[in-house]
Formats: C-alpha cells, sequence, structure tokens
C-alpha cells in the first residue's frame, strides 16, 4: 500500500497507519497480560529470598544481593509442613491416577461404541463446570459424612476426580476419535480381544493425550482449596492450601517472607510439569472439535 494512499481507514488513518497502530495495539496488550501474570510470580519469588525483618520493615521491587537468603525455606522443614505436602502429594497422585484410567476408558467407550443418547450423555457431563466449588462441597460435606469418607484423602480424590473427569473424558474422547480404527482392526484379525486392542494399540498412542488430562488433574488437585477446606477439616489429614491459611490463623506471627517462600514451593512443581510436558500437552490440546 503506496504512502501517498489517502486516508480511509479507523480515526481517518491510512491503512499503513493502521496497521502500524494495531501491531502497537497488540505488543501493548501482550505486555500487559504478560505483566499481569508473571508480575505476582516475579513479587513472591523475589520476597521468598529477601530477609523476612526486610520485608516486614521495607518493599524493594529490585532484589539486592546482599539480602538475599534461602533461610525463608526453613519453614519447609516444619512437622505439619511435610504433612501438608505429603497430603497434597498423595491427592495429586490419587487423583491424577484415578482421571486417566476412568477417562481412558469412557473415552473410548464413547469414541468406539454406539449407544443411544451418545452426545447428550457427553454433554451432560459439562454441566459439573457451571456449579462454583463451594455449591458442590456443601452437599458433598453432607453425603461424605453419611459415607464414612469426611476427613480421608480418598474422599477428596473422588471428589477432585469427579471435577477433572468432564474434561478429561472429552480430551480422551475427541483423541481416540483421530486414531485410526483400522488399527485396532488389524490387532482383531491377529487373535487379539478388544481389550488387548485397546491396552496395546489405543492406550501407547494416547500418551499426549493422557499428560494433558493427568496435568490438568494435577493442577486441579495441587491448587485446590475448597473441597480440601470443606472434606478434610482435620489438620493431619489436609493439604497444602487450607494447611497455610490455618497455620496463619494459629500464629501469632507469620513474616510474609516464609509465606511466599511456602508459596512459591507450591508454585514450581505445577509450572515445572507443564514446562517439560509442553510438547506433549501441545499435541495432546490438539484436537479438532475439542
Amino acid at each position: 500500500m503506496s504512502q501517498s494512499e489517502p486516508p480511509g481507514g479507523l480515526f481517518g488513518l491510512s491503512y499503513d497507519r493502521e496497521s502500524e497502530l494495531f501491531e502497537t495495539l497488540k505488543l501493548v496488550s501482550t505486555g500487559i497480560i504478560v505483566l499481569i501474570g508473571v508480575w505476582p510470580i516475579y513479587w513472591m519469588t523475589q520476597l521468598a529470598f529477601t530477609e523476612y525483618e526486610v520485608v516486614e520493615r521495607t518493599v524493594s521491587v529490585f532484589p539486592t544481593p546482599e539480602l538475599f537468603t534461602f533461610s525463608n525455606f526453613a519453614i519447609l522443614t516444619e512437622p505439619k509442613m511435610y504433612t501438608y505436602i505429603f497430603n497434597t502429594t498423595v491427592v495429586a497422585i490419587g487423583t491424577i491416577i484415578t482421571v486417566v484410567v476412568v477417562s481412558l476408558v469412557a473415552g473410548y467407550g464413547l469414541a468406539r461404541l454406539e449407544f443411544p443418547q451418545k452426545e447428550n450423555f457427553a454433554r451432560i457431563l459439562l454441566i459439573g463446570y457451571l456449579f462454583s466449588p463451594i455449591v458442590i462441597g456443601i452437599p458433598l460435606y453432607q453425603i461424605w459424612r453419611t459415607l464414612g469418607l469426611l476427613g480421608a484423602r480418598v474422599g477428596l480424590i473422588i471428589a477432585l476426580s469427579a471435577i477433572s473427569m468432564p474434561f478429561a473424558v472429552w480430551l480422551m474422547w475427541k483423541y481416540i476419535m483421530t486414531i485410526p480404527e483400522a488399527h485396532e482392526e488389524a490387532a482383531w484379525v491377529d487373535g487379539a480381544s478388544r481389550w488387548r486392542g485397546f491396552r496395546d494399540v489405543v492406550v501407547p498412542q494416547c500418551r499426549p493425550a493422557i499428560i494433558a488430562a493427568a496435568l490438568f488433574a494435577f493442577a486441579i488437585a495441587w491448587n485446590d482449596f475448597t473441597f480440601a477446606e470443606i472434606l478434610l477439616p482435620a489438620t493431619d489429614t489436609t493439604t497444602f492450601a487450607p494447611g497455610v491459611l490455618r497455620e496463619m490463623g494459629q500464629s501469632q506471627f507469620l513474616p510474609d517472607a516464609y509465606l511466599m517462600a511456602v508459596s512459591l514451593a507450591m508454585t514450581l512443581p505445577p509450572l515445572l510439569f507443564a514446562y517439560f510436558m509442553q510438547s506433549y500437552l501441545l499435541k495432546g490440546f490438539q484436537v479438532r472439535a475439542l
């Protein structure tokens, strides 16, 4: 487009100037979004490695070497913190295993089997996302107390698996549909059963979707606060997020730097998981019609 082109775009600008303005606005908006997302992580990291006495007195935007310290992470060696980390790890692993196994079987059934109202059944699964966790958590508290699951880690695993399941089932369903059914038919011709065809042919090809579903379930379980606070009222079985909040309520003084150290330790596992598995994640989420 020539520079002599008469104005005809937005605000009377030429099309070239309008394109430049559009690109500039895209960069500015991207910068704002990145800043909003990265700044809290930067702030948390900076305070976690700053001496807590300094954090209580003043706030500095940039860290200085003389104030750098690892001592704030000593709070992670407290026995209660060990308990919270152990409980969170157990709940996260249990949720991942439950979600992956059930979603694989359910997704295979939706992809390969024909039964009435299949599409409507799949859509109904997503209704659970229309309710906030607190709305679901209150009736779950009553049900779990009746079943004897209140205060048990397995009760939280079931609740978190139910929350993670709809997305994981849809992911598996759509991903398995991309796998040619002829691969299974070749195994059937060689004498394999449907179960063996599923185990030896379908499951190995679902690795990206399995990792994507596992990461989604891990993020839900690791960062959950509402369900753990409601369903795990005892301190010895609760997880990291409600446990730290209880420590804040019970302790007369818990430095901000210690809280940032705990928060950073809680944030790192999902970030590292997502970083090292990003190639599988992209393949898993690149499913048509998901």
